[in-house]
């Protein structure tokens, strides 16, 4: 599509377009987020204090956020909630529950492996092939620095994007049941889909 050839991936960006990136992210993750923080502008300020801009890829369409990746690797994620943040906006309890969730929901793992924790696209110009861009460039900088295996999750109600990661070389590697706890957040299971990197051919 004419507007794909227009896309530029970029680990940098500017304050205004840090706002898109978020907000982008908000929106395509509203439903989780909001099991644990009902206020859109809590939500939105909190996660941009969390973001580490060097676990993240950008797509922008005309200088405009449109997509992003975000990647854990190192023991690092692309985003880390911290308990002073949250404190400015919930009390010592709600805090700490908020916090404890957001750790437990980001596992550790072995040093060759690198996660996509999120590839979330604007509505706008979904479908356009943005997401798989986006994955492309994950694979180039798993190459270079020579990791060997990717790794992402997909909940059990999106069989869309579990077709999508299986036609990119995505493989089940595991099921993971959360059964009641997670429903508030839309989904009760997730399939851990892995990527061997001896398969990439750039």
């Amino acid at each position: 599509m004419e507007k794909t050839k227009n896309i530029k991936i970029t680990g940098k960006i500017n304050e205004n377009q840090l706002d898109q990136a978020i907000s982008i992210y908000y929106f395509a993750f509203k439903k989780k987020i909001r099991a644990l923080i009902k206020s859109k502008e809590k939500a939105l300020a909190i996660h941009k204090k969390a973001l580490n801009p060097d676990r993240v890829l950008y797509a922008l369409l005309d200088e405009r956020v449109v997509g992003i990746a975000g990647l854990h690797y190192d023991n690092k994620n692309f985003m880390e909630i911290k308990y002073k943040d949250l404190r400015e906006h919930f009390n010592p309890i709600q805090s700490y529950f908020i916090y404890f969730i957001y750790k437990i929901m980001s596992p550790k793992f072995k040093n060759d492996v690198i996660r996509i924790d999120l590839i979330a696209v604007d509505e706008d110009v979904r479908g356009q092939g943005i997401g798989s861009i986006l994955i492309e460039k994950v694979f180039e900088l798993a190459k270079d620095k020579e990791f060997k295996e990717v790794i992402l999750e997909v909940v059990d109600t999106n069989p869309k994007a579990k077709k999508l990661y299986e036609r990119i070389g995505f493989k089940e590697k595991k099921l993971v049941k959360y059964y009641f706890t997670t429903r508030i957040a839309g989904f009760s299971s997730e399939f851990i889909m892995s990527y061997n990197m001896e398969n990439f051919v750039s």
